[in-house]
């Protein structure tokens, strides 16, 4: 796509659109400063970007007695992109442009276990629809974006394994999605693309070295390490929920027993919360789901826990325990600036935040634990979204 520019000048485009869109907003002087280059030896490559229309300078910066200087951010009127997420119940994928505001949303659900010609339909279906309505704001799509969990390897855009699908083995989903729409096609790990948002645009801002976990129907982790994501020689790091937590515990997706998702997930919350008030456990719980414990949902647990009731507050506490003894193990190895948890288990759950970090505080290396932070980061179903956004951006030159 880009035959005409070196290996080097595509380097050094992909280099300068991460400042931009980490930045925001930011001046040639400091871009040349952070890339120890003089201004007039990048001016060829902002050039290039505002040839595209990628980037765009706006008003001035302040006077200082010398002469004023303009910033570069992106444009946000250029053009859209398409990002697709999967998950278990559901599939979403929104229309973003490139300063990562949404400007469609179209959501379909998923089966567990759905057969995978069964789910690549759905996929078909979500991109037809969501092309439909791109031709409604007359911008040109750069690319598309799935992120997608389990083993994947984003470079020849396979998916390797989904385990919450059938028969879905090393399925090309890039060269699928390329030959039927003629658009550049990008994957990432679902999680990878969570920490690429927090990263481009929540609290990962300016933090060179921080874990993001989600807490949702699975369990994982995104690395972010020396300022880039860190996935491992097979592009399968952070698979956070299936390390090892209890002996000889519940058969796990992936096929062994005993991981940290099956004492931990938004499902094993809700299974032992339900077999505790069958059992008549007296809990407040009740009151929240009306008396119908089929019609328990995660955030009848969470209000019950911030409220006190004994039944919801031992399962976190034991939750707790089995996460933040894990994370204690990952801030060892890792020793980040900042661990961001996510997700429909952590959200407005102060009673299991403050039972982590307990417990992560306590287990990890006294000169680790003193500069760590733990947060909550509020779920924003377009996280992983913009994260994706924020790939097909940077990855765009490097076709």
């Amino acid at each position: 796509m880009f035959s005409e520019y070196s290996t080097a000048q595509k380097v050094r485009l992909n280099v300068i659109l991460k400042l931009i869109l980490n930045h925001k907003r930011i001046t040639r002087n400091r871009l040349a400063d952070l890339l120890k280059l003089s201004p007039s030896s990048i001016v060829k490559y902002i050039s290039i970007l505002m040839d595209m229309g990628l980037i765009l300078e706006t008003e001035q910066q302040e006077s200082t007695g010398g002469r004023r200087s303009t910033f570069i951010e992106m444009n946000p009127a250029v053009g859209l992109n398409i990002a697709v997420v999967f998950s278990v119940s559901h599939m979403i994928g929104v229309l973003i442009n490139t300063v990562g505001e949404i400007v469609a949303e179209h959501i379909l659900s998923t089966d567990l276990g759905m057969a995978r010609d069964e789910l690549l339909g759905i996929l078909y279906e979500m991109l037809d629809t969501l092309l439909d309505k791109a031709e409604g704001f007359r911008k040109r799509i750069f690319g598309i974006g799935l992120g997608i969990g389990g083993h994947i390897d984003p470079v020849k855009g396979i998916s390797h394994e989904y385990m919450y699908a059938k028969n879905w083995y090393d399925v090309p989903l890039k060269n699928l999605i390329e030959s039927r729409y003629t658009i550049p096609c990008f994957l990432i790990n679902d999680v990878n693309a969570c920490a690429l948002g927090e990263k481009y645009y929540g609290m990962g801002i300016g933090v060179n070295h921080f874990l993001c976990v989600q807490l949702d129907e699975g369990v994982g982790m995104g690395i972010v390490a020396n300022g880039e994501i860190y996935m491992g020689r097979n592009y399968y790091a952070g698979e956070f929920g299936h390390t090892r937590a209890v002996s000889d515990g519940q058969l796990c997706f992936c096929g062994h027993t005993g991981c940290l998702e099956t004492v931990s997930s938004k499902q094993y919350i809700l299974s032992v919360c339900r077999a505790g008030l069958k059992q008549g456990v007296n809990s407040e719980i009740l009151k929240y789901c009306h008396g119908d414990v089929e019609e328990l949902q995660i955030e009848h647990v969470i209000t019950a826990a911030n409220n006190g009731d004994r039944l919801a507050r031992n399962i976190f506490e034991q939750v707790g325990k089995q996460l933040g003894d894990k994370l204690a193990d990952m801030a060892n190895v890792f020793n980040p600036e900042l661990i961001i948890l996510r997700g429909p288990v952590i959200d407005g759950n102060r009673f299991l935040l403050e039972s982590i970090e307990r417990v992560v505080m306590n287990q990890s290396l006294r000169h680790i634990a003193k500069d760590l932070k733990i947060l909550h980061s509020e779920e924003r179903k377009d996280i992983r979204l913009m994260g994706i956004n924020s790939l097909i951006l940077i990855e765009y030159f490097m076709q």
